[in-house]
């Protein structure tokens, strides 16, 4: 069992070694050469998240971090 680093939510095993946090969607995982890491420092663009949050009806789930008024203007 794994925990997020962000908001401390148990995380879901997503495959290939990968596991992501079904709150905030921060990933983490076993990569061979460097052992574990945390993704912090990859982060999804406003507007790539507002085509997300808008394809799945814009869900709060899907915000990634960014406010409604931050994703709409995106749009």
């Amino acid at each position: 069992m794994y925990w997020c680093g962000k908001c401390n939510t148990d995380m879901n095993y997503i495959g290939d070694g990968r596991y992501e946090c079904p709150s905030c969607h921060a990933t983490a995982g076993v990569i061979p050469e460097d052992g574990w890491n945390d993704d912090d420092d990859e982060t999804l663009s406003v507007y790539d998240a507002a085509l997300i949050w808008a394809s799945n009806g814009k869900d709060e789930d899907y915000m990634f971090g960014y406010t409604e008024e931050e994703l709409e203007n995106a749009l």
